[in-house]
């Protein structure tokens, strides 16, 4: 078992490690300018009093080793890759081992996952998304090794094994704020220990003491126990996407597959409850919530829970999302073990059959990854930019920008400081940047969408307090005069 679990882990790694690279995107850029502020470096452009801090920490530690973003890109995918690994182990204690496999084979190989997208003509492009240096995944690893501790302290009916799910629990939540819905509910898995009260204090006092020094520092460094928090929720503001934009994510995330897999659990619990009511025995909720039943539960509690969570937010992104991702594929996982369990011995191996295939559809995108070469040399326009203030610029000039400022400031070691992105209080913000200061302009918005940028290139060049210095396919470098 474990050598097969040792591949999984292998392919996972392989399979995100692939097109090491040095561009990256605004928040893998800043949890590197984050790394570089913690280890006492020099950082043009940080936002240490709003982001998670356990990633750049660990970014801190790699770069003693090797001081090089493919040495942070080689720890984020070994810790991706660990993921699946403490799922199976968590689904080992809801169910069989074709459950657990099912769901962390997804969760290995399945193209959300691993960056493989649609590309709106019936194929794939690897990596569409240049996620590579995110905290999403690296939560969704630590949440499932603290599901794994929980069943497993259930199990063991040790009260003191929660100490440990409330400290893995803690950093998952300093790996990434937003699991902080994800890890209340996992909390109370306390509440089903024999010895719940003593269970409790001890998930209490790991997640303090996880958690605790973090809120000391942002106390002595912010004035606030809560200010970081708070400083990080309010980066989610912005237009409101609508609450159902996650019922098209989720589908896409798990696979048709775990889709069809989720049907079939609810129908195996619904025949579960009407079998159950022609026995005479009808509804009791101890019978429901009893030792077999309790993960089930939670694993439904946690995903309703994230799914609500995320879906009151403003702001949304797809893999926001990713916390639901391991209680439904477990419980996916228990659906599709139902193909693997019939009594004749014919039609058990061809459900067999059929979920082998089923997977191997599903999972085969992921092979797209591997379509170019092990490192891509590609480049933004912010590195090429940052090699021409790097030989042009003094070392101590100041930068202002409105898009993409974490990427300059990474790329070039100058500070940068952003400007509001439209409104009224741009110009404003325009006129107070001090002579020989420097100001990237765009030619589009970074977001995608149709309105035009603003400060406009075209006023830029007929205002003579503007020189323009270089310019590339997406942006104008001026000096202030």
């Amino acid at each position: 078992m474990w050598t097969c679990l040792l591949l999984l882990v292998a392919m996972g790694f392989a399979v995100r490690v692939w097109g090491l690279t040095h561009q990256h995107f605004w928040d893998e850029n800043v949890y590197l300018l984050n790394a570089e502020r913690f280890s006492g470096g020099h950082a043009g452009y940080d936002e240490i009093d709003s982001r998670p801090p356990l990633l750049s920490l660990l970014y801190v530690a790699t770069f003693r080793v090797w001081h090089s973003d493919y040495a942070a890109a080689i720890v984020t995918a070994l810790l991706n890759a660990l993921g699946p690994l403490f799922l199976y182990l968590a689904g080992r204690k809801v169910g069989s081992r074709t459950a657990a496999a099912v769901a962390a084979l997804l969760l290995a190989l399945g193209p959300f996952f691993v960056g493989v997208c649609s590309d709106g003509h019936g194929g794939f492009v690897s990596n569409c998304n240049g996620h590579s240096l995110l905290a999403d995944c690296p939560a969704v690893t630590l949440l499932c090794a603290a599901l794994w501790l929980g069943f497993r302290a259930l199990e063991r009916g040790r009260a003191w094994r929660f100490l440990p799910v409330g400290l893995v629990l803690a950093l998952a939540v300093l790996m990434r704020f937003g699991s902080l819905s994800s890890a209340g509910i996992l909390m109370l898995m306390a509440l089903a220990a024999e010895r719940r009260i003593l269970a409790v204090l001890a998930c209490s006092a790991g997640f303090t003491l996880g958690f605790g020094p973090y809120l000391l520092w942002s106390r002595i460094h912010y004035g606030g126990f809560l200010e970081t928090l708070s400083n990080g929720w309010d980066n989610l503001g912005g237009p409101a996407y609508p609450p159902w934009y996650y019922l098209g994510v989720v589908p896409e995330m798990l696979t048709w597959v775990a889709v069809a897999g989720l049907v079939l659990w609810l129908a195996r619990r619904i025949l579960d409850a009407r079998r159950a009511a022609a026995n005479g025995s009808g509804w009791n909720w101890r019978r429901w919530l009893g030792p077999k039943t309790i993960p089930e539960f939670f694993l439904v509690l946690w995903a309703v829970a994230a799914t609500v969570f995320f879906c009151s937010l403003n702001h949304k992104e797809p893999r926001y999302i990713m916390p639901v991702a391991p209680p439904l594929l477990l419980l996916a996982g228990l659906g599709l073990e139902t193909l693997t369990t019939f009594a004749n011995q014919r039609l058990r191996w061809a459900g067999r059959l059929v979920l082998a295939m089923a997977l191997l559809v599903v999972l085969w995108p992921a092979h797209h990854r591997f379509d170019d070469g092990f490192m891509d040399d590609s480049v933004s326009d912010e590195m090429t930019l940052a090699g021409w203030l790097q030989t042009n610029v003094h070392p101590d000039a100041i930068l202002y920008a409105n898009q993409n400022y974490p990427d300059i400031a990474y790329y070039s070691g100058l500070k940068v400081l952003d400007l509001p992105e439209s409104g009224p209080k741009l110009p404003s913000a325009l006129a107070a940047m001090p002579a020989k200061s420097l100001l990237v302009a765009y030619r589009a918005n970074d977001d995608g969408e149709d309105v035009p940028p603003e400060p406009a290139i075209e006023d830029l060049d007929r205002n003579p307090r503007y020189q323009r210095l270089t310019e590339l396919p997406t942006l104008v470098l001026y000096r202030v005069q």
